[in-house]
Formats: C-alpha cells, sequence, structure tokens
C-alpha cells in the first residue's frame, strides 16, 4: 500500500522519537563507564521529544478529520474545524 507523504513522516518522526529515548537510556545505563556527568539531554530532551511526537500525532488526526469531512461532504463540521486553524 502506498503511503503518503504525511504517513511517512509520521513514521520518521516516531522511528526517530524511540531511537532518541533509546539512545537516552543506554547513555544513563553506560555514563558510569563512560564519565559522563552532565546528562541534561535526558532531562530536557525525553519531554521535549513527546511534546513534539504528540503535536505531530494531533495534526495527523486534525487533518484525517477534515478530509473525512470533505469525503462525505459534511459541510457544518468542516467550516467548523476549518475555523479553528
Amino acid at each position: 500500500m502506498k503511503r503518503s507523504f504525511t504517513d511517512k513522516l509520521y513514521l520518521f518522526n516516531l522511528i526517530f522519537s524511540w531511537l532518541f529515548i533509546a539512545i537516552c537510556i543506554a547513555l544513563t545505563v553506560f555514563s558510569g563507564y563512560l564519565n559522563i556527568t552532565d546528562l541534561s539531554i535526558v532531562n530536557v530532551g525525553i519531554p521535549t521529544i513527546f511534546a513534539e511526537l504528540s503535536v505531530h500525532t494531533g495534526f495527523v488526526i486534525w487533518k484525517a478529520k477534515v478530509e473525512n469531512c470533505r469525503k462525505f461532504k459534511d459541510v457544518n463540521l468542516l467550516q467548523e474545524l476549518e475555523s479553528e486553524v
């Protein structure tokens, strides 16, 4: 099945987010062996990556909702959704 650009971008974002989290976990686990004393990237990075992922998820859901309104000709709901932007 052929994916749209938004779906590919969301999948890339999801994979990047979980890869970043895995790197943060590995960095935390091996920080004692590698003599890393500054783990601020973990404190700042994980909430930031989840915030970015949630914004992207909200956009994908909003876009699908608007596309379904156009497809099924629900004009009242379409005007309401487009005025929210």
